[in-house]
């Protein structure tokens, strides 16, 4: 990829009918959550203790690209990771 990019570039650019310039962009996503795992509790003897725990997984994930001249960042929070969820942060990025 990086051997062939300056000319792949260069072909995008000459082909775009876009008023807008090419932005060149690395987009990464990330998943960020919590965990709750069943665990045992301490009691004194002879009681023994009713510990009442739920299971229960959360996930948030982030998605963000970076363009590679200016530096800026796009980034957004979304519930979860799939086309439609990519297909908004791509919409997202493009309104500028």
């Amino acid at each position: 990829m990086e051997k062939k990019l300056p000319e792949t570039l260069a072909g995008l650019i000459a082909a775009w009918p876009g008023p807008a310039p090419v932005r060149l962009m690395f987009q990464d996503e990330a998943r960020f959550g919590r965990i709750n795992h069943v665990r045992r509790c301490w009691a004194p003897w002879p009681v023994r203790p009713l510990c009442r725990a739920m299971l229960t997984h959360q996930y948030t994930y982030a998605y963000g690209a970076v363009d590679v001249v200016s530096g800026e960042l796009d980034s957004l929070i979304l519930p979860h990771v799939n086309t439609d969820c990519m297909q908004i942060f791509l919409k997202e990025s493009l309104i500028k």
